[in-house]
């Protein structure tokens, strides 16, 4: 659903730019405004209240009906100020049908490109289709400290980025979205409705003064999948024991803008009785123009950072087993002599790729874990020069870029160390 994720990121866009706000005037209302776009996409506001708005009634009414052109917008947006400007309900609609409705949208205490909260009470959404709309429902969002540095740049660029969305803390409530499979009659046992949910969501995050991410944190919890149980991939899940998908996904990580290091400290997605994967990294030379310069100079910055090293760690909580019991019994083989069979296969992986030594790391770790299946460890670092991550992007021959990896397991178990002579057990 495309449309739909655009036209949330265009909403709640324009609602941050509206609180993008120098100090207090009057108190300003506009019964109702319509920004057309063309092509049938347009945006609806209803019910505008601005509170001591150092604008005029005059230019209020420019800025929200779209009559500006965009510098002029974003120089109106980046002086103006108000004590809380509130929006009851913005619809927005495309060309192809597609609508999608916010009510509530309150941004408090805007000054200098900024707001201390914006909050959005509901999101609600459709998509039409010859099968059936789709459609989604979100709860509230809170989200604090709220700054939109550079918008008027951003505007004259064209380059979104370049406005630098910051804010401290979001809390949002989460949602649900669900949608047509096509391949499941309507009629179907169960329905023929992909439904995924997501529970409560929190962000929170610290910047320098020159706006260089310092640390954040990233939680979501209570993601729930659930398939059609008549079509194909409800049928394979709902076979191994898995009516629906439950998990839980984190991001954490630091950057030091001066010594120019950035570590990934967790990034992790827990599925509920299937398995948890997680990744961890640290970059050096990752200069702050990956986050504050424009389009060009952040990918420049992006590509001549290198990786110092990186961790993967996959820990098995019963889908591996399951897999191996169908397959057993799919195969007439016991779990064992499948095992075997799977772990053969795994020993020859090193000759696709001329015997390169990290290839046989990976091998002799799967191995591993497929004997003994509970967690699977790779650590990763370069050999010799550093690793740019431009290397990653353009890899010309994958045996020689692969002779440059470093990789290594899990240590392996310490083995307990004999009690001494006369020792009591």
């Amino acid at each position: 659903m495309p449309q739909i994720f655009r036209a949330a990121c265009l909403v709640l866009g324009l609602s941050l730019a509206w609180s993008a706000v120098p100090a207090a005037a009057g108190d300003l209302a506009i019964p109702g405004a319509t920004l057309d776009a063309g092509n049938g996409q347009k945006v609806t506001l209803k019910a505008i209240a601005l509170k001591d708005c150092n604008l005029t009634q005059d230019e209020a009414t420019r800025l929200f009906s779209g009559a500006l052109g965009r510098e002029d917008a974003g120089a109106m947006l980046e002086r103006m100020t108000a004590a809380e400007a509130r929006i009851g309900e913005a619809d927005l609609e495309t060309g192809a049908g597609d609508r999608l409705t916010v009510k509530d949208i309150v941004a408090e205490k805007l000054a200098q490109g900024g707001a201390q909260t914006l909050t959005i009470g509901s999101t609600e959404g459709s998509v039409p289709d010859d099968a059936g709309a789709s459609t989604l429902h979100f709860g509230a969002l809170r989200i604090e400290r709220v700054s939109l540095r550079d918008l008027a740049a951003a505007l004259r660029a064209d380059d979104p980025a370049l406005a630098a969305l910051h804010f401290s803390h979001l809390a949002w409530d989460g949602g649900e979205i669900s949608a047509v499979d096509k391949g499941t009659p309507a009629g179907a046992p169960g329905g023929n409705r992909i439904i995924l949910q997501i529970g409560a969501a929190r962000i929170d995050q610290n910047f320098d003064a020159k706006g260089a991410p310092l640390d954040a944190a990233v939680s979501v919890t209570g993601l729930t999948l659930k398939m059609p149980p008549q079509s194909r991939l409800g049928a394979v899940l709902n076979a191994y024991g898995y009516p629906e998908i439950d998990g839980d996904f984190t991001i954490g990580g630091v950057y030091d803008p001066a010594a120019k290091v950035y570590q990934l400290r967790n990034y992790a997605i827990d599925l509920k009785k299937i398995g948890r994967v997680s990744v961890s990294a640290q970059f050096s030379n990752l200069s702050p123009t990956a986050f504050l310069g424009d389009k060009d100079a952040r990918e420049k910055a992006m590509l001549d950072a290198t990786l110092d090293w990186a961790k993967v760690e996959v820990s098995n909580a019963g889908l591996f087993d399951k897999v191996v019991a169908f397959a057993s019994l799919s195969q007439g083989k016991t779990p064992a002599s499948v095992k075997d069979d799977w772990r053969a296969i795994i020993a020859q992986a090193p000759l696709l790729f001329s015997g390169a030594p990290a290839i046989a790391v990976v091998a002799k770790e799967l191995e591993r874990f497929v004997a003994d299946p509970k967690v699977l460890t790779l650590n990763i670092k370069s050999k010799g020069a550093p690793l740019k991550m431009s290397e990653f992007a353009h890899i010309a021959d994958p045996t020689d870029f692969l002779n440059r990896l470093d990789v290594s397991g899990s240590p392996a178990p310490s083995k307990p160390a004999k009690p001494a002579p006369g020792a009591r057990l």
